[in-house]
């Protein structure tokens, strides 16, 4: 019976520990993302510059309309990049809850057996939770 118990308690760290990965490979989704948002809203003068320049050498500068469109085109490029920003941001923040509150799950699971506390209490911090 206490072996059937502790094989349970086990099962459910691995279970824990798999949902941790999960967490973390979501965590640096997020991470991408927010890197990806950072890229596009850095690029937007350049790419705005890029498309003055063509333009002029197509002789359509010096209209305001030309102005018009280079100044939306970069203000487009830049809020899309602020907004991916932003949204991964949040996201960070909610993986960030969630593998909190696993990381306090996984401490009490490991306390609950001093088999698996004995297996895994080394590689596991219990100390801050």
């Amino acid at each position: 019976m206490v072996e059937a118990d502790e094989q349970e308690i086990l099962a459910n760290v691995r279970a824990l520990l798999a949902l941790e990965r999960n967490y973390l490979a979501e965590e640096r989704t997020a991470l991408a993302e927010f890197r990806t948002g950072l890229a596009v809203a850095l690029l937007a003068p350049t790419a705005s510059t890029v498309a003055a320049y063509v333009l002029t050498v197509l002789e359509v500068g010096g209209t305001p309309l030309f102005d018009l469109f280079c100044f939306i085109f970069f203000a487009i490029l830049a809020f899309v990049g602020v907004w991916i920003s932003f949204r991964s941001r949040s996201k960070l923040k909610k993986i960030s809850k969630k593998k909190k509150v696993l990381k306090d799950r996984q401490a009490a699971v490991i306390r609950s057996s001093k088999a698996v506390h004995d297996l895994l209490g080394d590689f596991i911090s219990l100390e801050d939770r």
